[in-house]
């Protein structure tokens, strides 16, 4: 799929989808079981000291897909418990009877930490290899509503991103992720963005990236990668 994936260029496939008809985003409750999700914390909690900062104070202002978004929080790669739980073929299945597309897991994922105060990631397109965002909560501490959240802009899927940046957060809407609970994203056309973590606030989540299988599209399934190579 193109890196402007607008509305008006999105496939059939996509766009006859149930994940579609929600807005591009779905809460799938109980897709990670209780006991995998304790396993994703207990390898998140592991990862963490080997992760890095990722500060940016200002976005470049990318109108289509990636960019570079103004951001602060820290993330890991994550290890074979994460590529085990998402890869597996019945998970899989149920998400994608859930959402209505064919997808497959691009490869490593990641845990993010919003650790600090003032946490947060801009708003934003998915990279090209995250068609669909997997994300799981796997610790949430001293949230509210309307902070340190993930706001979605659903109706600006088909227009540039400096419109949802001009319509701002009363254009969005919130999606809350409890622990243990799990979003699909349609990562690379939903701008979404993460609002500042408050004193107090911690939230960690687990981010498994899929492509989704559209006609004519060359990309096949990705092999799993190396731990090595992490």
């Amino acid at each position: 799929m193109s890196s402007d994936l607008f509305l008006s260029e999105l496939p059939g496939e996509i766009t006859v989808s149930q994940l579609y008809a929600s807005g591009g985003v779905l809460n799938i409750p109980g897709l990670v079981a209780a006991d995998a999700v304790a396993e994703l914390e207990a390898e998140a909690l592991s990862a963490r000291s080997a992760g890095r900062r990722n500060v940016l104070a200002v976005s470049d202002a990318a109108e289509g897909r990636g960019g570079n978004p103004d951001r602060a929080f820290t993330s890991a790669h994550a290890r074979f418990v994460q590529w085990r739980l998402y890869s597996a073929p019945a998970l899989v299945a149920s998400l994608v009877r859930t959402c209505g597309i064919v997808a497959t897991p691009t490869g490593g994922g990641t845990y993010s930490y919003y650790e600090q105060a003032g946490d947060f990631l801009g708003l934003h397109r998915d990279i090209l290899t995250c068609d669909l965002t997997v994300i799981t909560c796997l610790r949430d501490t001293g949230a509210a509503t309307g902070v340190g959240a993930l706001l979605v802009y659903s109706k600006h899927m088909n227009e540039p991103l400096a419109r949802a940046r001009a319509a701002g957060r009363a254009a969005a809407t919130e999606v809350p992720i409890p622990r243990g609970e799990t979003v699909a994203l349609l990562g690379g056309a939903v701008p979404h963005e993460v609002t500042p973590m408050q004193p107090g606030q911690e939230r960690i989540v687990s981010v498994m990236c899929f492509r989704i299988a559209v006609t004519g599209d060359p990309t096949g399934s990705v092999p799993r990668p190396s731990l090595e190579s992490r």
